[in-house]
């Protein structure tokens, strides 16, 4: 079980993402922060303050729905696992 071992120790961490800076990802980041920096520019401080306190819930319902996806997908791919090493004997699982 070496892989639930990296798991378990921190050594796999599936939200830990990198990208190529020409990526189509890269380059819609790149717009997110520009538009974010147009968007504060204009803004009093107490309503960069509410801004960010709004990024920041945004942020936590984010990660909440990653890691509910990811939950949804690793047993959508344990389950194909099994209906394949089962030839589909599984079904009801």
């Amino acid at each position: 079980m070496l892989v639930l071992e990296d798991l378990y120790l921190g050594d796999v961490r599936p939200s830990d993402r990198s990208f190529k800076r020409n990526s189509q990802y890269a380059k819609a980041l790149d717009e997110v922060v520009k538009a974010g920096d147009a968007l504060t520019d204009g803004l009093t401080e107490e309503q960069k303050e509410l801004f960010e306190e709004y990024m920041t819930a945004q942020r936590e319902v984010n990660v909440l729905t990653d890691c509910e996806t990811f939950c949804l997908a690793f047993k959508l791919g344990a389950k194909i696992m099994l209906d394949v090493l089962t030839d589909g004997q599984m079904r009801e699982i």
